[in-house]
């Protein structure tokens, strides 16, 4: 089976998995106290999260005013760019519905981000990571600086993922059970 049909069918099996608003709720707490309590969490700066969709885990709660939170923000030329939110309360829908600074927010280079949260369809114990499958996350987590954390449910970690050269691997992958931590 080609690495493309393999990806299809592991993200239509991990797309076919519902869990319930209060298990979703309960997950996302535990991975939000997981991150909290790492040491590169404390010694960030500037920290990239990431606006969730129903079916990802609610990290909102890291929004910490003691550091300079950016979101994701896409650009024409189909990547994306980081920039600066003062509050949740200003995102604004994007490209695709998803919520990111509004135009007018400050743009932060890739360089000079700490931490970036990546959200993922599947996981693998390796740090592999499994996306929607357009590729825009891959190309921008190579330009991105600083520790690359993968965030999802215990039912996204798998034991191995199908990959291809242009994946690119995260220093970490945090789920409500486990951590993995790739040195």
């Amino acid at each position: 089976m080609a690495v493309n049909e393999e990806k299809a069918k592991v993200r239509a099996e991990i797309c076919a998995i519902r869990i319930r608003p209060e298990e979703r709720e309960e997950a996302s707490s535990a991975i939000c106290n997981r991150i909290k309590a790492l040491e590169v969490w404390k010694c960030a700066l500037r920290v990239l999260l990431f606006a969730s969709l129903p079916d990802e885990p609610g990290i909102m709660r890291l929004f910490d005013p003691k550091k300079i939170i950016c979101f994701p923000r896409f650009k024409p030329d189909r990547g994306y760019q980081s920039a600066i939110s003062k509050s949740i309360n200003d995102l604004v829908p994007g490209k695709f519905g998803i919520l990111e600074p509004p135009k007018e927010a400050q743009e932060v280079e890739a360089s000079s981000i700490d931490i970036t949260l990546v959200p993922g369809l599947a996981f693998d114990k390796l740090c592999n990571r499994l996306g929607r499958g357009r590729g825009f996350y891959d190309q921008w987590l190579s330009q991105l600086s600083g520790t690359k954390i993968g965030v999802g449910f215990d039912h996204q970690l798998l034991g191995s993922i199908p990959v291809e050269e242009h994946d690119r691997k995260l220093d970490m992958v945090i789920t409500p059970s486990e951590e993995i931590i790739i040195s």
